[in-house]
């Protein structure tokens, strides 16, 4: 009994001290965001549109693997599936980023 409420308690442990969050953030073709101090991101998916809600699915190579704390993560004013866009004036990148905490 003792060894399963051992095993429980550090069950519970770990994810007391899990940090990780997925999260969207839309913004406009050629931005830039700032990742926060102590944290770490990952685009796990991302899509472009022209704010009419119709999404197209654009590949992760356009992004570096991780982008760590207070590095900038730019986004690109041009891809190729964005000819697939009939209104080019307004192009939005919708990312999907997975966050978590940095140890310290």
């Amino acid at each position: 009994m003792k060894k399963y409420l051992l095993l429980v308690f550090l069950a519970s442990l770990s994810t007391l001290y899990a940090q990780d969050s997925t999260f969207v953030k839309t913004i406009y073709a050629g931005s830039k965001l700032e990742v926060p101090k102590g944290k770490t991101w990952v685009i796990e998916k991302a899509f472009i549109n022209a704010g009419d809600g119709y999404n197209i699915k654009i590949n992760n190579a356009n992004f570096k693997p991780q982008y760590s704390q207070k590095e900038p993560l730019l986004v690109p004013s041009y891809i190729a599936e964005m000819e697939l866009i009939i209104d080019k004036n307004t192009i939005w990148f919708q990312l999907h980023i997975k966050q978590t905490s940095t140890s310290r």
